[in-house]
């Protein structure tokens, strides 16, 4: 079978060819026969490379399984999330069904993490870390509203700031006497917090 790539560029992939060696039997500490998938690339200065892939499955079609094995570095990558940014790498209990639930929930939580992703178009989020997934997916944009009788202004901060810039002193004083007493409220309520 031969699959084919035209380019110009020396170092880009010019011509893949694939082809299947069924039933070895070479290594004598594997007694289960193997089917060899054997490929050569060749670029466009005519230098070929060669790489074979192993399968104790038959192979019905070479160029399917050299796609699966492309996938290799992607399952790789999710093993390494899962494993060193996931909280599977160490556990704090001894006791097997803690370690089991632990387990469990966190290949839960990453499971429908990724079907969100899916679901929700953002793909792209995939080969992320959990961490910087769930900091992309946190709404980005700040809103200020000014209440005033029956109005309201949806303001950026920017828009805020350049509103109170540009009033005249006298209103400015206010504002800001109203802001120093609105903080200084919410300041004496959080330390001073009532019971529910």
């Amino acid at each position: 079978m031969q699959m084919q790539k035209t380019s110009t560029s020396s170092e880009v992939l010019f011509r893949s060819e694939v082809a299947v060696v069924a039933g070895l039997k070479t290594f004598a500490s594997c007694p289960v026969p193997l089917d060899a998938i054997v490929n050569k690339e060749v670029d466009a200065d005519g230098n070929e490379d060669y790489w074979v892939l192993l399968s104790t499955s038959p192979v019905a079609d070479p160029i399917l399984g050299r796609r699966d094995y492309a996938l290799r570095t992607t399952i790789e990558e999710r093993h390494r999330q899962l494993k060193c940014f996931s909280d599977l790498e160490a556990f704090s209990s001894r006791s097997f069904n803690l370690i089991v639930n632990q387990v469990v929930f966190v290949l839960l939580t990453y499971s429908l993490l990724q079907w969100y992703l899916l679901r929700s178009g953002r793909k792209e989020l995939n080969p992320k870390t959990r961490t910087r997934t769930l900091d992309l997916l946190r709404p980005t944009t700040t809103v200020i509203l000014i209440y005033y009788q029956a109005y309201v202004a949806c303001l950026s901060p920017l828009e805020h700031q350049e509103l109170v810039l540009t009033l005249d002193e006298e209103a400015r004083k206010k504002i800001l006497a109203k802001t120093r007493s609105l903080r200084r409220g919410l300041a004496n309520q959080l330390s001073n917090p009532r019971a529910p």
